[in-house]
């Protein structure tokens, strides 16, 4: 039992070690993802003030190659916004797995945390059980040891007597003899 009891603290100790890196990672993670929606809503804002300049460009502008080129290149900018974009929320996704499995291992350490309680229960009990059957076991030695001392007492006792009674048969014997 001491053996299991070891083994389960081994398990907790390495899945509490596990649950501090996947925490640390979970901290980090989320700070980045703060982070990139940050970033995320900045590059919206400009792709939106990008389209509407676009639009106030083509507007006022009567220059159509100069709006022209300007429109190519906001909407490259916008392509690559979006191409961010979409890197970021695919972050956020990867992100989002990582928590749902920090939270699996996070009951899974749960589980095991409360089995080893229960076993640490399990094998005090049993040391409990351990303890009354050798106070059990030492009461009877010492009732045994107590009984065989009688007993050898007794036939001593016993000895003492019989030699008695063969010394009084002896004795009657002679008195037989004798008259």
């Amino acid at each position: 039992s001491s053996t299991v009891s070891k083994h389960w603290e081994a398990e907790l100790a390495t899945l509490k070690g596990n649950n501090a890196k996947l925490t640390a990672a979970l901290l980090e993670s989320t700070a980045n993802v703060k982070q990139w929606k940050q970033q995320l809503a900045a590059y919206q804002e400009e792709a939106e003030r990008l389209h509407k300049r676009v639009t106030e460009l083509e507007c006022v502008s009567s220059q159509a190659n100069a709006v022209h080129t300007h429109k190519t290149e906001l909407n490259q900018t916008i392509q690559e916004l979006e191409s961010t974009l979409k890197k970021k929320e695919e972050e956020i996704e990867r992100l989002k797995q990582e928590i749902d499995s920090s939270k699996e291992l996070q009951a899974q350490r749960d589980s095991l945390t409360q089995k080893l309680q229960e076993v640490e229960i399990r094998n005090k009990d049993l040391e409990d059980h351990l303890s009354d059957l050798e106070q059990r076991l030492e009461k009877n030695q010492n009732e045994q040891e107590a009984f065989r001392n009688n007993l050898k007492t007794f036939l001593e006792i016993l000895d003492g007597k019989i030699f008695e009674l063969t010394e009084l048969r002896d004795n009657l014997a002679k008195l037989i003899e004798c008259s």
